[in-house]
């Protein structure tokens, strides 16, 4: 093996440079070059492809984002686009494909890998929805910053006594919302549509009047301004909607992405130069696994994982 190729696809996360850094750092004990695709999946077809070297990857362990850029390419779906990257791929004499990103990332790697192209997927996502592993690159730190900002605000809306709901990001997943909402205090947390109860929380908010309040949002569950318009119309209470929005994906990646993300990118190279393909990264039990991405992609995403808390709360 004398060359390999690496994208970040999807949405970016914090910790993909350090996972970047950890595939060019393993593939120099081999003297195998890594090459960038600009951009994921799409730079593969475009083909542009940059040389990654472990000094200029070192400047940015703790930066956050992705200096090879990311972004979605949907078109990577069709069957004819998939065979097509893998050409460009052989002519450029790449002999294996690290992929880091999140789900539709991960049916990319999965296609490519069925048309017998070596690939090791790397979970990266701020929304911890992948499954079977209990935590994805970049999650901690989104959780961090959400959390962050939740703290500035309850400062605000203490002074004021006013209401907030505050929308954090996820998907279809309640992770940030479950975490943030724990870690903040928060008077509630809607993590799913089956946590949405407007008796309930409308109970909530009179049995509090008086005081600030702070419900937190997973925006696959109801958006702040949903929850401002339904708690609005059948009260007389007043609801600040917040949407944070990008701010969890930015800044520096924290302590435990720094260092998942090196040890994700150090062992995708080991696997594979091992011959193993078809496969991607998790995390279980404070232990890096290998699993089956077909596997993966079939599965339920089981989470929340919650630290400390037991699982029938």
């Amino acid at each position: 093996m004398k060359k390999l190729a690496v994208i970040t696809s999807g949405g970016d996360a914090p910790g993909m440079n350090a996972a970047l850094f950890g595939v060019v750092k393993a593939a120099a004990r081999h003297d195998i070059e890594v090459f960038g695709c600009v951009n994921g999946y799409i730079g593969i077809i475009k083909e542009e492809f940059m040389l990654l070297t472990e000094a200029e990857l070192f400047k940015v362990i703790d930066v956050g984002g992705t200096i090879l850029g990311t972004q979605r390419f949907p078109e990577f779906a069709e069957k004819e686009i998939q065979t097509k990257a893998v050409d460009i791929l052989k002519k450029h004499e790449i002999d294996g494909l690290a992929v880091i990103g999140g789900d539709g990332s991960y049916h990319g790697a999965r296609a490519l890998s069925q048309l017998g192209f070596p690939v090791a997927a790397i979970p990266g996502t701020i929304d911890n929805d992948i499954a079977l592993t209990d935590i994805t690159l970049g999650f901690h730190t989104a959780v961090e910053n959400a959390v962050d900002a939740i703290d500035k605000v309850k400062t605000s809306a203490a002074s004021h006594k006013h209401i907030f709901g505050i929308e954090v990001m996820g998907r279809q997943a309640s992770d940030i919302a479950i975490w943030a909402g724990l870690a903040t205090a928060a008077d509630g947390i809607i993590g799913t549509n089956n946590d949405w109860n407007l008796e309930k929380v409308l109970k909530g908010i009179k049995m509090s009047a008086g005081k600030s309040q702070i419900y937190i949002l997973a925006e696959g569950a109801i958006s702040a301004d949903q929850f401002k318009a339904e708690i609005e119309s059948h009260s007389e209470y007043k609801v600040h909607p917040l949407v944070l929005g990008h701010i969890q994906r930015g800044g520096k990646p924290s302590v435990t992405d720094r260092i998942m993300g090196i040890k994700f990118g150090e062992q995708s190279v080991n696997t594979l130069l091992e011959g193993r393909t078809g496969v991607c990264l998790a995390v279980q039990n404070n232990q890096i696994v290998e699993l089956e991405l077909d596997k993966v992609l079939h599965a339920s995403n089981n989470k929340p994982f919650l630290p400390f808390v037991s699982q029938n709360i």
